[in-house]
């Protein structure tokens, strides 16, 4: 049982077709049936099943795929990683990051990055925090920025690059403008431009109203920071940012903002993750110990 038939496996689960996976491989359709066929030979059982045009797994193959991706997984890590190893003057550094850190902390994080080591590439990833963290523990990336708190996932070792303040942000005509010391009483009144559920932001305007005993007014809800802001530039009601994230619209004038009033939930912090198995190349710590450098907001 080699590499080869194991990413075979692995692939015809993902496409159900020979000639997809031969496609994928480079390989000849014949060259990938006869390793499936080799396969079973050597594992005395059938693996695949032909059912209207498509290859399905057998409960063995199933079986035999929850292995198998975590070889072909960790065989591609392995590679990338000691690739590595060579030099700091080239090289390829992958990273993911939730949408915040990706849009206003990481491209000048990666252009310091790149000036420093000019031989590198960077494919920087912009994607919701929960599906890095699944991209993470199932080993199919190595390094991550997320938006996260202390104790929130025990399988991952961090770095904090910056710390978050979330933030109520409303158009500079708003009537908070003119008023101090606003109540969560009074703040709820207003419609709010919310984020989807389950993202990060929501989870702290959730926990908020839970601690103050208030219940927000759900006026509109977004997947995207830069449609929210947007919606309330244009005097759709209040909503939850991270300050890191409205500093061009604050110096532009175009949005103000107040601190959450009253008992005040956990805001978290962006960092740097990877896995608690995993241990960085001399890249992936070059770019850490970059990161970790990152001088705090004012």
């Amino acid at each position: 049982m080699n590499i080869v038939k194991l990413q075979i496996v692995v692939l015809i689960e993902k496409y159900k077709k020979v000639t997809d996976v031969a496609a994928e491989m480079g390989l000849k359709q014949p060259t990938v049936s006869f390793h499936m066929k080799s396969l079973e030979s050597e594992l005395g059982t059938p693996l695949f099943q032909y059912r209207s045009g498509r290859v399905l797994l057998t409960d063995a193959g199933r079986t035999l795929y929850q292995y198998a991706s975590r070889i072909v997984a960790l065989t591609a890590e392995a590679e990338r990683s000691i690739k590595q190893y060579s030099s700091l003057s080239s090289g390829h550094l992958e990273l993911e990051a939730s949408y915040v850190p990706g849009t206003y902390l990481l491209p000048n994080l990666a252009s310091q990055f790149i000036r420093q080591y000019s031989g590198l590439d960077i494919t920087l990833s912009v994607q919701p925090d929960t599906v890095i963290r699944e991209r993470l523990r199932g080993r199919e990336i190595q390094l991550a920025v997320l938006h996260t708190y202390d104790g929130q996932d025990s399988s991952f070792t961090t770095r904090t690059i910056a710390r978050n303040e979330a933030v109520i942000v409303f158009s500079a005509g708003h009537p908070f403008a003119d008023i101090q010391n606003i109540s969560p009483d009074q703040l709820v009144l207003e419609p709010w431009i919310q984020h989807e559920t389950g993202s990060f932001l929501q989870g702290i305007t959730d926990e908020w109203a839970e601690r103050n005993g208030v219940k927000v007014w759900g006026h509109a809800v977004v997947n995207s920071p830069e449609a929210l802001k947007g919606m309330i530039r244009n005097g759709g009601g209040v909503g939850l940012c991270s300050r890191t994230g409205i500093e061009a619209e604050l110096a532009a004038g175009l949005l103000c903002f107040i601190p959450l009033p009253g008992v005040q939930p956990e805001h978290g912090e962006f960092a740097l993750a990877w896995r608690k198995d995993y241990t960085l190349t001399p890249l992936q710590l070059a770019f850490a110990e970059l990161a970790a450098g990152l001088p705090e907001e004012e």
